[in-house]
């Protein structure tokens, strides 16, 4: 074949190459801010091992434990609370929902308590969760009623309240059912700081409570408490600090998100979408595309991945 200038130009072309994207594996992006919402739903299971909040990088532990309620004569309401900033709670039973109860704070079998009594100086709250477990005999024994709430904790400053008071506060209130009922803390503007464990809490702290009432007299009803806690190492036990810095996630952000996905999120109360088979990894997996849609998110991610928070509203 005789080569002319054309042929000769082809000869020299390189193949061309498919302009291919790389795709991202099928399902939910494993983000900081992902972990951090798995965490805040399931602090039982979810990975508490990276920086939530500025400030001092301390120790994270997660602690569990379960306090009995109902177990005295007559009773059939009562209550639990509990801080995440300082750990410690409150809790009563009565014989009537709307009769005076009176409680004293204190961290008496709350989770960790003697751990961090022994070791920490300064606490503040990852992720929390309460679970009301109604252990009736039998069917015939589930009546009552169940409420579930986040407030803070200037709602109980004054000791004094009835369960029927924590009902018109709870976020969602329904029949007690043959089913544990799950209640489960959120930050406020305040809790991203350190407070001094087991002291009073400020009234901007978040709290979060069960109460019920109706419940067959005498029958014990117990609360499992999971708490992730970020704590300090006091300082006369010999161990220095890190000195490390904590770098934040934007965690208001993330629960914003949680909040515009689901509002209910947060307890397990009559979720009857959830009960029909539309759960919570339906809602995890529509934040994740939620965050995925931005691409200055995706920037974010890249070269900051904490900073990635402050954008999360954006996409």
């Amino acid at each position: 074949m005789v080569k002319t200038k054309k042929n000769m130009q082809n000869g020299n072309k390189k193949p061309k190459q498919k302009n291919r994207r790389n795709r991202a594996p099928k399902g939910t992006p494993d983000t900081i801010h992902n972990r951090y919402a798995r965490l805040l739903h399931n602090p039982d299971n979810g990975d508490h091992l990276f920086d939530i909040y500025d400030g001092e990088r301390g120790e994270t532990h997660k602690f569990v434990s379960t306090i009995t309620l109902n177990n005295a004569a007559g009773q059939t309401a009562g209550f639990f609370s509990i801080f995440g900033a300082t750990g410690n709670g409150q809790w009563a039973s009565g014989t009537t929902s709307n009769g005076a109860l009176t409680f004293a704070l204190t961290n008496v079998g709350c989770p960790g308590a003697t751990f961090l009594t022994a070791n920490a100086g300064k606490t503040r709250c990852k992720a929390m969760k309460l679970e009301l477990i109604p252990a009736a005999a039998s069917f015939s024994n589930i009546t009552g009623e169940v409420a579930a709430g986040v407030t803070t904790s200037n709602s109980l400053a004054s000791g004094v309240t009835t369960v029927d008071n924590l009902f018109d506060i709870a976020k969602a209130y329904g029949p007690i059912r043959r089913e544990t009922v799950s209640s489960r803390w959120m930050p406020s503007g305040l809790d991203h700081t350190y407070s001094g464990y087991n002291l009073v809490p400020s009234e901007d702290n978040n709290m979060v409570f069960v109460a019920y009432r109706g419940w067959p007299a005498a029958v014990p009803i117990a609360v499992r408490i999971t708490y992730v806690v970020e704590w300090t190492v006091r300082n006369t036990i010999g161990i220095p600090p890190t000195g490390a810095v904590s770098v934040p996630l934007g965690h208001a952000h993330v629960i914003g998100a949680l909040q515009e996905q689901d509002p209910h999120w947060h307890h397990s109360i009559l979720d009857e979408m959830k009960r029909a088979g539309v759960g919570f990894a339906r809602d995890v997996g529509m934040f994740g595309r939620h965050l995925a849609r931005s691409g200055m998110v995706k920037i974010a991610e890249r070269y900051a991945p904490r900073a990635a928070g402050a954008l999360l509203l954006t996409a």
